[in-house]
């Protein structure tokens, strides 16, 4: 069974999260805002690719990733994780 998750601690390691995804996503611009040192809003917008509608259907299901299709995969990462998923 492949397995996504993430586990957030603290708002600087959410930030990383999210700034990885906007690189993973060919990001040439990123934008970051915070409300009170990220404690009450943390945003990012930037201008990557974003997540393909036909990978709709998996931002809500649990475990799941379109960027894996086997264990074989995992030898082929070229990202820092999975965009919105």
């Amino acid at each position: 069974k492949i397995c996504s998750g993430q586990v957030i601690l603290d708002p600087s390691s959410a930030l990383k999260e999210l700034v990885e995804n906007s690189v993973d996503a060919g990001a040439t611009k990123i934008e970051v805002r915070l409300k009170e040192f990220g404690l009450e809003c943390i945003e990012v917008v930037d201008n990557g690719k974003g997540i393909k509608p036909e990978d709709y259907e998996l931002l809500a299901t649990k475990h799941a990733t379109s960027k894996l299709s086997d264990f074989g995969d995992l030898t082929k990462l070229a990202t820092f994780g999975f965009r919105g998923e």
